[in-house]
């Protein structure tokens, strides 16, 4: 099987990233701090219900650095019991080893706008039996989907991720709480395509799960649907051309030094599920029937802050209805 209108998908995802409904994250984000947590997530799932899929792109250049891992059992502390931690290849070639990766892009959507790092551990899904991207830490300073409480606040102040024209990267970003930071400079002009393993890149975007300390009781893992061709190949990078000046993310986790770097040198279209939406894809040829049917939707709503909105404002209205009729009545 095989894809049968990508400029069609693509015109589909970007036609959900709406820059307007920005404005509405900046309200919502106020607005969340008066309603308690699990009245917040009770509103989000409602909301996904009516829009079980959010559109987002990936801008080029998103850099991704691989560490080998140095404390095997910590690593596997992290996990829920549905993973099992795993050795995977990187490239199709690559003999298999532990990584922890660490993903440095930007992003954009109608839900959140702006600079991610993302580190992850590479784990098998014990009930699929798919490798899975297991979420250990994410840092941004746009808003951050989190299965305890739902969206978080953006929680760093100072995220750049950027290129020049000489074909160098910069990354500083720093948790404002914590002070936690990764710190970096290099270049890509020496990157080389390469062809990446499919078991990881392509299925393994089908399984994204998430670490012990941002679940309480099971994890529920999310796909996102994309075109298979944008994870073929991307630009093996040589590691010594990356330089880290500092990174206090994780100590004692993975070796301190890179084992490899991977760029992918265009932009990545995704329409991700909804907080607490899962779609199951079982191959492939799964994922490309899901693509071509979301691609030829006449009509698709994105998940966007102002779901939450109106069913927040439709309650004080309600109330406020309450309050007067009793107040008339009595």
């Amino acid at each position: 099987m095989e894809i049968q209108n990508n400029e069609k998908f693509i015109k589909v995802v970007e036609g959900l990233i709406n820059p307007m409904e920005v404005s509405d994250l900046l309200f919502f984000q106020k607005l969340k701090g008066l309603l308690p947590s699990v009245v917040l997530k009770r509103l989000l799932h409602r909301a996904s219900k009516n829009t079980p899929y959010i559109g987002f792109a990936i801008d080029p250049y998103s850099l991704f650095l691989f560490f080998k891992l140095a404390d095997i059992e910590l690593a596997k502390s992290m996990l829920p019991d549905r993973y099992e931690l795993s050795k995977t290849r990187l490239f199709t070639d690559d003999e298999p080893d532990y990584y922890m990766g660490i993903g440095n892009l930007s992003a954009r959507a109608s839900t959140f706008w702006g600079t991610r790092m993302e580190a992850y551990l590479i784990a098998t899904d014990k009930r699929t039996g798919l490798l899975s991207f297991i979420f250990i830490d994410i840092l941004s300073n746009t808003i951050i989907a989190m299965p305890t409480k739902g969206i978080d606040d953006p929680n760093c102040k100072r995220a750049i991720f950027t290129t020049n024209s000489k074909g160098e990267v910069f990354l500083d970003i720093q948790e404002e709480m914590t002070n936690r930071k990764l710190l970096f400079t290099g270049s890509i002009r020496r990157g080389k395509l390469r062809r990446l393993d499919q078991q990881l890149w392509l299925m393994g975007n089908t399984s994204i799960g998430h670490c012990k300390r941002y679940v309480k009781g099971e994890d529920i893992p999310f796909a996102v649907i994309f075109d298979p061709a944008e994870v073929v190949e991307a630009l093996d990078i040589p590691p010594e051309d990356i330089h880290i000046t500092e990174n206090t993310l994780f100590p004692g986790l993975a070796n301190p030094e890179i084992s490899a770097v991977i760029c992918f040198p265009f932009a990545q279209h995704y329409i991700a599920d909804s907080p607490g939406c899962y779609t199951i894809v079982k191959d492939r040829d799964d994922l490309i029937s899901k693509y071509n049917k979301l691609a030829d939707a006449e009509e698709f709503k994105t998940f966007s802050a102002r779901t939450i909105i109106k069913q927040i404002v439709a309650g004080i209205a309600i109330t406020a209805i309450i309050m007067v009729l009793l107040f008339l009545i009595f």
